[in-house]
């Protein structure tokens, strides 16, 4: 108990690139919107258990996910403020810890997005095996089924 548990989920996880590129999808408001939003959430929303005694930690990667959800639903005429207000701070924070040096080139709004979509290539966790390490936790504390046949 206490501090007795990892800093990371998966303190292994593979390095991919990222090319950042533009798209069509996760728009504010288009009726397919919220459930491309809703997509980027694992089982159990990125909450997991770990150890003997079941502690419950949530998984910073789908807490900043959760924030890009709820400030969608703000700018579309839902909100929390008091949610917003943390979501934004823990935003801020995040960004400065990661502290992404990529150089990207020139002014985005001067591209042409039909014909020039790809930006900068970043390099990032593999986002993959965290989805999957969670998803795996999620399915190992769902009880079994039950079954009402007899042998």
């Amino acid at each position: 108990m206490g501090d007795d548990f990892p800093e990371s989920l998966v303190p292994d996880a593979g390095r991919v690139r990222f090319v950042e590129e533009e798209s069509v999808r996760f728009t504010l408001d288009l009726p397919e919107a919220k459930t491309e939003w809703l997509s980027t959430s694992p089982p159990g929303t990125g909450h997991v258990a770990l150890g003997a005694e079941n502690r419950a930690f949530f998984v910073a990667m789908f807490h900043q996910l959760h924030c890009l959800r709820l400030f969608r639903a703000a700018l579309t005429g839902q909100h929390n403020q008091d949610h917003n207000h943390h979501c934004l701070n823990y935003l801020r924070q995040w960004i400065l810890c990661q502290a992404d040096l990529t150089l990207e080139a020139g002014d985005f709004t001067t591209r042409d997005f039909e014909q020039h979509r790809v930006g900068a290539t970043h390099v990032c966790r593999d986002w993959g095996e965290i989805y999957d390490s969670v998803s795996v936790n999620w399915k190992d504390r769902q009880p079994a089924p039950i079954s009402n046949h007899t042998a």
